[in-house]
């Protein structure tokens, strides 16, 4: 017992010295953190800055009914299938944009766009000929979303006005406008916020 009593004495002597030695090192050792942190001086302080990926939060989603439910899990899939093809449109136009404004000859310019229409028509094709009226229209508006032009300014730059507006009278047969633009804030909200979870890896 004696010995225990001697032993719990010595340890609890001993550990914190041994605490307080090894906390003079970390400090002699220690870097400070705000030498490498950007500041900015406010109302006459300095005030540490940090810039923050942002956050979407995101809550369950609520159904009044199961058709209200089937109607948005509807979008969502149509908004899925739909997203890749407008992201690698935007890709594509701005990639032909580029590469027109290096060219000097019309006769050039021409030939390329010729060029691209076939390759993006080999390409996508057979894709897009299996989406449905809804997708399609949806795709217009992703197009417009990612790229900030409608898909009607697109045709008309690879093919020709005379031909944009075929395309268009064909799509206005099927319920849907290639001179729709994309309004997040309003008709649109709901695919918006489909494409932010898509972006997030959320779906």
């Amino acid at each position: 017992m004696i010995r225990f009593a001697i032993f719990n004495i010595i340890l609890f002597t001993i550990m914190p010295l041994a605490v307080i030695s090894q906390s003079k090192d970390l400090q002699i050792k220690r870097i400070p953190l705000y030498s490498t942190l950007p500041a900015t001086v406010l109302d006459g302080d300095t005030v540490g800055v940090c810039n923050l990926s942002p956050v979407v939060v995101i809550s369950e989603r609520a159904f009044t009914d199961s058709k209200e439910a089937m109607k948005y899990y509807l979008l969502r899939y149509e908004v899925k299938e739909t997203y890749p093809y407008a992201v690698k449109a935007a890709a594509t136009f701005q990639q032909c944009e580029a590469t027109l404004q290096t060219m000097n000859s019309e006769s050039d310019k021409r030939q390329y766009l010729k060029k691209m229409d076939e390759e993006l028509k080999d390409q996508y094709k057979e894709d897009l000929k299996k989406l449905s009226p809804e997708e399609g229209r949806i795709l217009m508006k992703l197009i417009n979303r990612e790229s900030g032009t409608t898909s009607y300014e697109m045709v008309k730059e690879l093919r020709g006005s005379l031909s944009a507006f075929m395309w268009n009278s064909v799509a206005r047969l099927f319920g849907n406008n290639m001179k729709d633009t994309y309004n997040p804030e309003t008709e649109d909200k709901e695919i918006e916020n489909i494409v932010q979870l898509i972006q997030t890896g959320a779906i």
